[in-house]
């Protein structure tokens, strides 16, 4: 039987770029790993371009997604404290405006820097709506980016 029509090959390398960040962010109570990375190691593991071309979209569309979803929480909504939307309020209101905000914004800084990462838009939203939602959960997400790309490099190496 041949591995890789089973997707053996495929779960071995998710498991590889995904496990050591689930076990980070259970043993850290920090958000190195979100929904959002899933979808993102999926592309790394099966990418068909040059390693360097979708690692260089994956790092710049999460970062750009991260970062656009956390200024406009700020700016429309407030400081980054753990908020849930809140409906038929003006604060919820504000929630979607962020919300909107910050797709157009993210989508407007991948095609400026050519990164069009569709997985970075979960991120989008998870920030977008305060998931989570402190300023250093912005950093260990972007450090969680940064080790599943180191993890991939080995990966591909080895």
């Amino acid at each position: 039987m041949d591995a890789d029509r089973f997707g053996i090959g495929l779960s071995v390398s998710l498991a590889w770029l995904l496990g050591p960040l689930a076990l980070l962010a259970w043993a850290t109570t920090l958000p190195f790993l979100l929904p959002s990375l899933g979808p993102s190691a999926y592309v790394l593991a099966t990418r068909e371009r040059s390693w360097r071309a979708v690692a260089r979209e994956v790092a710049i569309g999460q970062a750009v997604g991260v970062l656009v979803a956390a200024v406009a929480v700020r700016v429309f909504v407030g400081p980054l404290a753990s908020i849930t939307l809140l409906p038929h309020t003006v604060v919820g209101l504000h929630q979607i405006v962020a919300v909107v905000v910050a797709v157009v914004a993210a989508t407007l800084g991948m095609t400026v820097f050519e990164a069009r990462h569709a997985p970075a838009y979960a991120t989008v939203l998870i920030f977008a709506l305060g998931i989570p939602a402190r300023a250093i959960d912005v950093l260990v997400f972007l450090g969680g980016v940064a080790m599943l790309l180191v993890l991939d490099a080995l990966r591909v190496r080895a």
